[in-house]
């Protein structure tokens, strides 16, 4: 009662505003607690998942993680008597800085097909002229100055067939600068090639004109092959002479070139011949010639590329058009004839014949990048 009295004469004698005044500071004295302890309170650095951690087979032998439950799950096998999970925090894997460099942005493009190593720019300009034809279905874009997407397309489709490229190479007197830059410059031809397309194979035939040193038939040849350093050798090994009168027989180079088990072609790989001379054919080697050019393109489904060497002779004797015969021949294989008139450039040539002669920008563009770093 006394108690009650006290509470009571303090409540008459204590102005209302003190009591509310009380009353608000004792509320915010419980917020502010509250406040502290939800600010205290620490979320985990990583989210916990649950996950296997240990797996105990009726035999007793155990395995780590869900490795053990997958292998399990794959082979069918019966699921283990009893487990224990634990909880684990989760691996989140940071973010990678994105890359916005030539080869950074050259990884974003999907690919079909990488067989060549994008180390080094010549790789990525040449996957480029590819993917450009593939991101276009088919067609191509060009996405380098002066670079066309046809030729994406054509390296792409060779890719996948793969290639087979023979030299047809006339070896008369008159031939020997060209001969000789065969040899100087082969291994950058081999090199470019097999950049472009790393599947290829190649072999020779090479001929001089009746009675000289190759034999009745005028000629000798190389089988296609994967190794470059028989095609070296073999290039390595032919000297120029003979060949006193223009016309030469072409025609029995054109009919073992041509010849499927001679030269072994195979298979549905893309098959590309290249002639290179100066000369006319034998009359009677005319009909012949033309007939197996022209069986080549129809029944082997090849192509036959013309470089006439006559462009780059002395001033007096250079042509200003292709040799009629050496044009028909480019005609009934399906290819195109080139006039050399830089004698130098002609292992240039060599390689553009491969792609075709309305490709030669593009091909540049790849030699004097493939020139340069190398």
């Amino acid at each position: 009662m006394v108690r009650q009295n006290y509470w009571y004469r303090i409540k008459q004698q204590t102005p209302a505003w003190v009591l509310s005044l009380v009353a608000h500071l004792l509320i915010l004295a419980v917020l502010g607690m509250i406040t502290w302890i939800v600010a205290e309170a620490r979320e985990p650095d990583r989210p916990l998942l649950l996950v296997e951690q240990e797996i105990v087979t009726d035999e007793g032998d155990g395995q780590d993680g869900l490795t053990g439950s997958l292998a399990g799950a794959a082979s069918d096998q019966t699921p283990p008597s009893r487990s224990k999970s634990v909880l684990k925090p989760a691996t989140i894997p940071q973010p990678k800085a994105l890359d916005l460099s030539a080869d950074g942005l050259m990884t974003m493009v999907p690919v079909t097909e990488r067989l060549v190593d994008h180390t080094d720019s010549t790789s990525s300009l040449v996957q480029t002229l590819a993917d450009a034809s593939s991101s276009a279905g088919g067609t191509g874009t060009g996405m380098f100055p002066g670079a066309g997407g046809g030729l994406g397309k054509v390296i792409g489709g060779m890719r996948k067939t793969g290639l087979d490229v023979v030299l047809v190479l006339d070896a008369t007197d008159s031939m020997t600068p060209y001969i000789e830059q065969s040899k100087k410059r082969l291994q950058q031809v081999v090199n470019v090639i097999t950049h472009l397309v790393p599947n290829s194979r190649f072999g020779v035939v090479a001929y001089k004109d009746y009675g000289d040193d190759y034999g009745p038939d005028a000629i000798i040849f190389l089988k296609i092959t994967p190794n470059h350093k028989s095609v070296r050798k073999f290039i390595d090994e032919i000297i120029a002479g003979g060949g006193a009168d223009e016309p030469e027989p072409i025609n029995e180079a054109i009919a073992v070139a041509v010849d499927a088990k001679k030269m072994g072609w195979r298979g549905s790989r893309k098959r590309v011949i290249i002639l290179v001379g100066d000369s006319s054919i034998h009359p009677s080697g005319r009909k012949p010639a033309f007939k197996y050019a022209r069986q080549f393109a129809t029944k082997l489904r090849g192509t036959i590329n013309v470089i006439d060497v006559g462009g780059t002779g002395d001033q007096k004797a250079r042509r200003r058009t292709v040799q009629p015969d050496l044009a028909r021949i480019a005609k009934e294989g399906k290819g195109s004839a080139f006039l050399l008139t830089d004698r130098e450039a002609f292992w240039r040539h060599l390689i553009i014949s491969v792609f075709g002669q309305q490709y030669e920008h593009d091909v540049n563009t790849i030699i004097e990048r493939f020139v340069k770093e190398k």
